[in-house]
């Protein structure tokens, strides 16, 4: 029984540490939010918006032909890729990885 209090004790403070990139919401209690998300302002907000589509729709059209109101494809791949590898919760992997440890450990 020791044990088992150790390695609870273990596993809530590598939690507290590694679970970081969601967070409870302001709004509503069964929601969360991305910590790790950070804009410039509203335009920057919107124009990674407008890259998250505009790469949907190249994506979609599976041909070299860019939308006229597609102005820098390039740029809207780059944030896309940017947005997305932000939202990899590494740390919390870390954190799943010690659950593992100590679940193997007492079966």
């Amino acid at each position: 029984m020791k044990a088992k209090k150790k390695d609870f004790k273990r596993l809530m403070k590598s939690a507290r540490h590694q679970f970081d990139t969601l967070q409870p919401s302001d709004i509503r209690n069964d929601k969360f939010k991305a910590t790790y998300l950070e804009f410039d302002g509203y335009l920057d907000l919107f124009t990674t918006i407008e890259a998250l589509l505009n790469v949907s729709i190249l994506a979609t059209q599976g041909d070299t032909y860019c939308p006229p109101h597609i102005k820098d494809h390039g740029k809207d791949i780059r944030k896309t890729l940017e947005l997305a590898q932000k939202l990899l919760p590494f740390d919390e992997g870390e954190f799943l990885d010690d659950v593992y440890a100590i679940i193997k450990q007492t079966v």
